[in-house]
């Protein structure tokens, strides 16, 4: 009887060719693709790219030598510094075999042995249930689904202007009226379904995100006045590196908020509308949007405006490390939920 040498080590381009394949025979996104008239070659060309990307950990797993299995690590800066964790998302996790064995000890290899990793953020297409089966031997806990939507833009003409409004980019002087929006529009992210983070820890996070995203050059931030006050806003990006890879120009429209008071008055499908005449001043031929499968607002005023659902994810969390949030003991953990002293199967 043969035994399997299995060895784990650094992703190395010039020794890891097959990973390609890895990417190329991913079945769980070809809709999406087909939807973006992406040719799957150039999609497995940038997904490998982004392997070599800054703050990217990846490892293969061979067996006897081939290859079979990838786990890639992108690191998170900011969300780190928000909890006081050194926090991962797991970017890819591929294996060239069916089952949730290779996928498992991927992830068994990094909740073990990378010492660094206090907390892993996964997100996988809904039909990978090999993915998922391999999530839960490891002790992942699901928090949430998301929906990606998109369309192709053609000719799309500037909306006109809704009464007494005036649409503008972001100026510094409006940014404190944006984050109050943000603090009463956006209560609902995966961090508010984990038991282990208090709320409020979980319900600034979108307030950072935004305050980030107004130094990022990448990010274009849009607001709706009224009076002097900013009534919404709404944050859309082009990717110029994808598109150069795979020769689609695409962007995403990232976050968007009304004001309670000022909602179902058509704010939401203005603000979309004019992001997307943007884009299209500007080349993009394919616009996304992701969100909560439970963000019913958000999925009214997409499909309002041209979108239509692309694909499916949902998302798991594993704490390896306790986060501090969780010490505090005004929050409650369920029994019998976590034990995160161990390894192994802990949730």
């Amino acid at each position: 009887m043969s035994m399997s040498r299995l060895v784990f080590a650094p992703y190395d381009p010039t020794r890891d060719e097959e990973v390609r394949l890895l990417f190329k025979e991913y079945p769980h996104k070809d809709y999406q693709l087909r939807t973006m008239d992406v040719c799957k070659d150039r999609m497995a060309d940038y997904l490998e790219r982004t392997l070599r990307a800054p703050g990217v950990q990846s490892i293969c797993l061979r067996d006897n030598g081939r290859l079979v299995g990838l786990v890639a690590l992108q690191s998170l800066p900011w969300m780190s510094d928000h909890f006081g964790m050194k926090m991962y998302a797991v970017s890819h996790l591929l294996a060239k075999s069916d089952g949730p064995l290779v996928r498992a000890r991927l992830l068994r290899y990094v909740i073990e042995e990378l010492r660094d990793v206090d907390f892993l953020d996964c997100r996988i297409a809904v039909d990978d249930v090999f993915a998922a089966q391999a999530l839960e031997t490891c002790g992942f806990r699901y928090v949430g689904t998301e929906v990606y939507l998109g369309q192709k833009l053609g000719m799309y003409e500037h909306p006109p202007p809704l009464s007494g409004l005036e649409m503008r980019n972001c100026e510094k002087a409006d940014r404190r009226q944006v984050l109050e929006i943000v603090e009463a529009t956006h209560v609902h992210n995966r961090f508010v379904y984990d038991p282990l983070i208090d709320a409020e820890s979980a319900r600034s996070l979108y307030r950072r995100l935004v305050q980030n995203l107004f130094e990022n050059d990448q990010f274009r931030v849009t607001v709706a006045r009224s009076r002097g006050a900013v009534e919404g806003f709404i944050i859309s990006k082009i990717n110029t590196a994808f598109a150069d890879v795979v020769g689609v120009k695409s962007g995403s429209l990232d976050l968007i908020g009304v004001r309670p008071e000022t909602r179902n008055r058509g704010l939401g499908a203005q603000l979309n509308r004019i992001a997307l005449s943007e884009m299209v001043r500007e080349g993009v031929q394919f616009a996304a949007v992701r969100t909560l499968a439970s963000n019913y607002p958000a999925l009214r005023i997409t499909a309002r405006t041209g979108f239509s659902v692309t694909s499916t994810s949902l998302h798991f969390h594993r704490w390896i490390k306790r986060p501090k949030a969780a010490r505090d003991p005004a929050v409650v953990v369920p029994k019998n939920v976590v034990n995160l002293t161990g390894r192994g199967r802990d949730w």
